[in-house]
């Protein structure tokens, strides 16, 4: 045969290859977006009942509260994960437009810190926010809370109990157009990552594996949206870990935000 038609056979079987795989992965994306749809209501009634049950918790026995806490536990842990697909299924959709506006950066880091905070006392664990002054950034406040959300509920689930998690926020100025850059950044001492698993952290579903051996709950989902959220806002993620020392979450985004031509709820891709 030929070279060019055997290059030609062997690049449209290629070709068909990248189809069918491009088919897959549109029928499993369709597919969870449906089961998360179906299950989120179900769930959200799950969670209904259980706080009515919990109204009347003078009647139930030790025992039965107790049951009752499992109960809305694994409710809260199943919606979270529904609304985490449905989110990222949204966002390869290109249908989750960012609301952009001027974000006060100082506000943004103090409230994921304030909504953190009951968690982490629960765990002996305490935040302390660092954040300097600063211009205003062009972005979405609460898709940008949603990304500190994250990663400050990591810090913390994977810190050790009487630790310090620290949040930092610093403005960097350059010349030009871009105007500077905010640099967010999440610090913890806890277990870390393995150097070798650093790369695919932000895939969907991927867990460090000491994180799966500690027994820690999480879905793998998080630091997808993350990445994600971020990249929208014309910025990037930056993580450094030392195994057994802890890890670093650095976010930095442009003042100006997103750049001209890349439109908000635009389809960004999630490998």
């Amino acid at each position: 045969m030929p070279w060019d038609c055997a290059w030609g056979a062997q690049h449209g079987m290629g070709q068909h290859g990248m189809g069918e795989q491009a088919d897959e992965q549109r029928r499993r994306e369709e597919f969870l977006a449906i089961v998360s749809h179906e299950m989120r209501t179900p769930l959200t009634s799950i969670i209904s009942f259980g706080e009515l049950i919990r109204g009347e918790a003078e009647g139930l026995s030790p025992e039965g509260r107790r049951y009752l806490d499992i109960i809305e536990r694994a409710a809260d842990r199943l919606l979270r994960l529904v609304s985490d697909l449905l989110m990222l299924s949204r966002i390869e959709e290109g249908a989750l437009p960012l609301d952009l506006a001027p974000v006060d950066v100082l506000r943004l880091v103090s409230d994921a810190v304030l909504a953190a905070t009951p968690l982490a006392a629960k765990q002996d664990i305490t935040i302390h926010l660092d954040a300097t002054e600063g211009p205003m950034l062009r972005g979405d406040h609460r898709r940008l809370l949603q990304v500190l959300d994250n990663l400050i509920g990591n810090a913390v689930k994977f810190s050790h109990p009487h630790t310090l998690v620290r949040v930092t926020a610093r403005f960097h100025a350059v010349r030009g157009p871009e105007g500077g850059t905010w640099r967010i950044g999440v610090i913890d001492t806890g277990i870390g990552i393995p150097p070798d698993e650093i790369e695919r952290l932000f895939r969907r579903f991927a867990r460090a594996s000491n994180a799966r051996t500690s027994g820690l709950p999480g879905t793998g989902l998080g630091l997808s949206i993350v990445k994600v959220i971020t990249e929208m806002h014309g910025g990037h993620v930056r993580v450094h870990s030392v195994l057994g020392e802890g890890t670093r979450f650095s976010v930095i985004l442009p003042v100006a935000g997103p750049a001209q031509g890349q439109l908000p709820g635009q389809r960004v891709g999630l490998s």
